[in-house]
C-alpha cells in the first residue's frame, strides 16, 4: 500500500484535480489549498515546488519540504516535520512533535507546538551545524580506520580490499562535507528565519 504522496512541478496539478483542491497556485491571492488527501497516504512530500500552496487542517505522520518557497503550512499535526532548502515558507499554528530544519533561512515559525529537544535547534537555525559536526565525527572515524589498517597489515590482499572499501567511503563523506559547508555558506547569506510566539511541548517517547 503507496503511504507516501510525492508532489513537484510536473504532478501538482495532476493531483490538484483528483483531490479537488481549490486554487490555481500562481497568484499569492489564489493558493491551491490542499486541506485533505487520500485517507492511504500517511506522508507528504513536496519538492522544488514554487506555486503558492496553503496546507491546512492535516494530520499525518511526515511531511517533508525541500527546495520549496510560497507555502503556509497552518492548523496541522504532523509526527515529523522537515523543512530543507527552504525559503518564504509560513508555519503556522500547528503541532511538530519532531521538527528538523536543515539550510532553510527566511521563513516563519509562528505559534507553533515544538518538542523540547527540537525548540532550541530550529529556534537558532543549528540543524545543519549539528550535521555538520556529526560529519566530522564520522571522517576522523574512516581516516583512524584506514590508518590502521596500513599499520596493521595482514594479508596483501585483505588489506587491499578493505582500504579501497574505507578511501571509497572517504571520498563520499569528504563530498558531503564540501557540500554541507556549500549549503551552511549559502545559507547564512539569507535573512534570519523569523521564529516568534512558539512553545515547547514535551518529547514523545
Amino acid at each position: 500500500m503507496q503511504n507516501y504522496l510525492r508532489l513537484n512541478e510536473k504532478n501538482l496539478f495532476k493531483y490538484k484535480n483528483e483531490n479537488n483542491w481549490q486554487g490555481n497556485g500562481i497568484e499569492a491571492h489564489d493558493p491551491i489549498v490542499i486541506n485533505s488527501i487520500n485517507p492511504r497516504y500517511h506522508k507528504l512530500k513536496l519538492k522544488n515546488l514554487n506555486k503558492f500552496i496553503h496546507i491546512s487542517d492535516l494530520s499525518l505522520s511526515y511531511v517533508y519540504l525541500i527546495g520549496c518557497r510560497n507555502i503556509l503550512i497552518k492548523e496541522c499535526k504532523f509526527n515529523r516535520f522537515s523543512l530543507s532548502l527552504c525559503q518564504h515558507v509560513e508555519v503556522r499554528n500547528n503541532i511538530l512533535p519532531v521538527f528538523t530544519l536543515l539550510y532553510s533561512r527566511n521563513n516563519k515559525i509562528i505559534r507553533n507546538q515544538i518538542s523540547e529537544r527540537d525548540y532550541d535547534v530550529v529556534k537558532n537555525s543549528l540543524g545543519e551545524h549539528q550535521d555538520n559536526k556529526k560529519l566530522n565525527v564520522v571522517l576522523g572515524g574512516i581516516v583512524a580506520l584506514i590508518f590502521f589498517i596500513l599499520s596493521y597489515g595482514g594479508s596483501h590482499y585483505s588489506t587491499l580490499v578493505y582500504l579501497s572499501f574505507f578511501v571509497i567511503v572517504l571520498g563520499v563523506l569528504v563530498y558531503f562535507k564540501i557540500r554541507c559547508i556549500v549549503l551552511i555558506k549559502r545559507s547564512d547569506t539569507l535573512p534570519d528565519n523569523i521564529f516568534t510566539n512558539n512553545a515547547k511541548i514535551p518529547v514523545e517517547i
